[in-house]
């Protein structure tokens, strides 16, 4: 089951842009958005030194989202790293943003990922179709994601239900 959000992006001023999905409605960069989903997941594992979160080499937003995520205040440290699309995602990412992978390689990645505390965050509802849990896709209105709310079960995360709350079901028979 997925969920669908639209979220408004506003690409500049990203010192004003709003730091939690509950103020989605003023627009988020991809970086924002990705520490928004960060700040609202929990992970199981109380003796953990930090988060590692790895982004694609070459995604669009890689810096940004490496730097903002560095500056969030969780429960635990994150720090970052860039991994090369279509290879196997090393093993002690906790956090993993697809990005300019090819469609076979990416589905056996999550496959692999399934089952395990890995929060994975790609393009398109294809990506949830796959197994992914946050799937980003821009259209006419902005930013909207998806929560593949079966993949997060089975995942083990915690997602609060403030994602939920913001969350507005897809259309019958079309793309949301």
């Amino acid at each position: 089951m997925c969920v669908a959000v639209g979220l408004l992006v506003r690409p500049a001023a990203a010192a004003e842009a709003p730091r939690t999905l509950a103020q989605a409605q003023t627009g988020l960069t991809t970086a924002e958005l990705v520490n928004a989903i960060l700040g609202y997941t929990v992970w199981i594992e109380p003796d953990r030194n930090g988060l590692l979160l790895c982004v694609s080499r070459g995604a669009v937003d890689a810096e940004a989202i490496l730097a903002h995520a560095k500056l969030l205040r969780l429960r635990w440290p994150v720090s970052g790293r860039t991994i090369e699309p279509d290879e196997p995602p090393p093993a002690p990412c906790d956090v993993i943003i697809f990005e300019g992978w090819q469609a076979l390689p990416q589905r056996q990645a999550l496959r692999s990922l399934a089952g395990r505390p890995v929060l994975s965050i790609g393009q398109g509802s294809e990506f949830c179709s796959d197994g992914g849990l946050f799937c980003l896709t821009p259209d006419r209105a902005g930013l909207r994601f998806e929560v593949n709310l079966d993949a997060v079960s089975r995942s083990g995360l915690r997602v609060h239900p403030q994602v939920l709350r913001l969350a507005r079901p897809r259309p019958q028979g079309g793309v949301g």
